[in-house]
């Protein structure tokens, strides 16, 4: 028989309903440092005089996960229903009624609980997401370096600043004319030393006629804002071309 017909068959107290919230705590609630747990005599009187209680109050909820105090109760009852005025009150793993209203007034207020957790969720990552969406959908941009000077190692071009977003670029790079088609490694540096990339792609160019253009995706979403320099590199060209950008 499997748990699902088990619990069509459970008694009119839920008994076996009980005895799987209790395995479940037990199991996934260990808390030996006892942190938030109950003080004994407050279980003690939950075993013996329940009614002295308010046991709607949410601080009581700590017992649904924590394995401690539910260990600590389970051996209370046990104790308690070891005397003779108590042997005929079941155990905590036969509640009878009020014990069922105990446990469902509990499982009432933890579900208001979870529900209020889930709103404030879905409502914190239903403004968080468009915007995690937006930063990982590419952005299209045009970089025109056709009217270049031809400098390059450590000097730059008198090219104006090339303004980039601080998102995933893909951007259409128009080479300085006549420059040279094949692989190029275009890259974001904060000199022009070479080994201080912070973004870098790779592409093909195409030469048309004396323009020559290629297309390549740079990640710049971790850049902080500032001014940067745009490197592009031949693949039969060791020496780079820097040109001044700025990201924001």
């Amino acid at each position: 028989m499997d748990e699902r017909q088990s619990f069509f068959e459970d008694d009119d107290d839920d008994t076996l309903l009980f005895e799987k919230l209790q395995e479940h705590v037990l199991e996934k609630y260990p808390n030996p440092e006892r942190i938030g747990c109950i003080d004994h005599s407050t279980l003690k009187t939950w075993v013996y005089s329940p009614q002295k209680l308010d046991l709607s109050d949410p601080k009581y909820l700590h017992v649904l996960k924590c394995a401690e105090c539910t260990r600590e109760l389970i051996e209370l009852r046990r104790l308690r229903n070891k005397q003779p005025e108590h042997a005929n009150i079941e155990v905590l793993s036969h509640p009878g009624p009020a014990a069922n209203w105990r446990w469902a007034v509990f499982a009432s207020v933890l579900l208001c609980c979870l529900a209020v957790a889930g709103v404030i969720y879905w409502r914190t990552h239903s403004v968080a997401t468009p915007a995690q969406v937006a930063d990982s959908t590419p952005v299209a941009v045009t970089i025109d370096l056709s009217q270049a000077g031809t400098t390059r190692g450590t000097d730059t071009t008198t090219v104006s600043a090339v303004v980039l977003p601080r998102r995933l670029d893909t951007a259409h790079v128009i080479l300085p004319n006549f420059s040279p088609g094949g692989n190029y490694v275009v890259s974001v540096a904060t000199d022009r030393s070479g080994a201080s990339e912070r973004a870098t792609g790779r592409a093909v160019a195409n030469v048309q006629g004396f323009h020559t253009d290629l297309t390549v995706a740079l990640d710049l979403r971790s850049l902080p804002p500032g001014t940067y320099f745009l490197a592009t590199t031949h693949e039969g060209d060791p020496a780079s071309y820097f040109y001044p950008l700025t990201v924001r």
